[in-house]
């Protein structure tokens, strides 16, 4: 055995030293052809509408070699409101948290995913103690998905998508959809 590989070995050693007195063997092996750029594994973006309700700024995180993106985002909104007694605010956070799965070719993707959107509801009293947020007022979860197309360049740049991204409740269930533009990185 240590001969048959000692005659395996030998004219490759000899071929390196003849084409190269101060080469190694190690330089004469050929490496992994070069590659282009990574893809790019980041995406910041503005949603209209969609899993964040009114919008949101949003953050995902690709991971490429499963097709997978994990995306977190953040909405505030304040309104007026007015009844007979007086007038006062409505507050409404959501907080979007989306696992999605991407199939297609290069940066054209159907986009598939599911997730929960965190939301708070709250608002002040008018002078007549009338409370606006009612018995909806606090914390909540809705559970929320995404059918759409996104596209994202493979080497960043200019990103968006559009999506049909419902959100149900208990007793609720809310047909949405959303628009989205941002970049990738």
């Amino acid at each position: 055995m240590t001969l048959a590989l000692a005659l395996v070995l030998a004219p490759l050693l000899l071929a390196t030293s003849a084409t190269s007195p101060t080469a190694s063997t190690a330089s004469a092996v050929p490496g992994p052809p070069p590659t282009s750029s990574p893809p790019a594994s980041n995406l910041v973006f503005a949603e209209a509408l969609g899993n964040g309700l009114l919008y949101s700024i949003d953050y995902e995180r690709m991971v490429d070699a499963w097709n997978l993106g994990f995306r977190a985002g953040f909405s505030f909104f304040t309104y007026g409101v007015s009844s007979y007694g007086g007038s006062g605010n409505l507050t409404l956070v959501s907080a979007p948290l989306v696992a999605s799965w991407y199939y297609g070719p290069k940066s054209h993707k159907l986009q598939l995913g599911l997730g929960a959107t965190i939301l708070y509801l709250g608002g002040s009293s008018d002078s007549q103690g009338t409370e606006f947020a009612g018995d909806r007022a606090g914390l909540g979860v809705a559970a929320t998905g995404v059918v759409g197309y996104r596209f994202v360049p493979r080497d960043g740049g200019f990103s968006f998508g559009l999506g049909f991204t419902p959100l149900v409740r208990t007793s609720s269930f809310l047909a949405w959809g959303g628009a989205n533009v941002g970049y990738a990185f």
